[in-house]
């Protein structure tokens, strides 16, 4: 597994950390971190500040509360409550009983392809629990939901073809990317598996697969996308993935 180059914000860490960022974008981070041993210690050094001054504020406890309890104190908070809203999303809230949980991981190993094997399972789960259904967005690039119109986000795999590219495209609204399998590059950078990848408004880029392997990212998108490109602008002058 390649080491990730590029991260989510400390914004961003910060907010998953506290558990204050909304439940789609910490998809998006919590994807990157299956990846990433050095954000997952960012999150774990951001959830220790928290535990101190959880301390600070509440002298009233015993001297001998450690940080550690107060980790835990402060993990049965905000943080706890973004994770189990994650997993409300990823998992039909049918049963909680262990064998319904074996049913469940079952279920992801019959219905996923070996070629996803590898992916983090939050990934896996939400493939396994809402069926693909592929459509093209534009030649080179295929879309898949997997849930839409989550905290006014969509949350989708794309699919590049290997050695293509994508058309010039401006964002309309806040994108995060997770390279899940293979890689891509544009005007700015490459991108490989784990790295993750934020737009904003404006931000316009022309992303191009490698050329050895198809590239499979997450996308976390507020809004669709706009061809900027003289003629793809023409026919085609907007593509998004089915927000249904």
């Amino acid at each position: 597994m390649n080491t990730p180059q590029h991260h989510p914000d400390k914004n961003l860490l910060t907010e998953y950390a506290a558990g204050t960022l909304a439940r789609a974008p910490a998809i998006a981070v919590k994807t990157h971190l299956h990846y990433c041993q050095k954000c997952r210690l960012e999150v774990r050094q951001v959830e220790e500040i928290g535990a101190a001054l959880f301390l600070n504020s509440h002298n009233e406890q015993p001297a001998e509360t450690t940080t550690a309890n107060a980790t835990e104190a402060t993990h049965n908070t905000h943080f706890v409550k973004l994770m189990s809203a994650i997993d409300d999303m990823e998992i039909p809230n049918e049963s909680s009983n262990t064998a319904h949980a074996s049913t469940e991981e079952n279920k992801i190993k019959h219905t996923l392809s070996s070629k996803y094997a590898t992916l983090p399972e939050l990934v896996k789960k939400m493939m396994a629990n809402h069926p693909l259904t592929w459509r093209r967005s534009t030649k080179n690039l295929r879309s898949a939901s997997l849930i839409a119109d989550q905290d006014q986000y969509a949350v989708s795999l794309q699919k590049i073809r290997a050695g293509s590219q994508v058309p010039e495209h401006e964002h309309l609204g806040d994108e995060m990317t997770v390279v899940l399998k293979g890689s891509f590059s544009d005007e700015d950078n490459i991108y490989q598996e784990g790295d993750f990848l934020a737009k904003s408004v404006g931000d316009k880029h022309r992303p191009m697969a490698s050329s050895n392997e198809d590239c499979l990212c997450l996308s976390v998108e507020q809004a669709p996308v706009r061809l900027t490109g003289m003629f793809t602008r023409l026919f085609n002058p907007f593509i998004s993935i089915a927000r249904v």
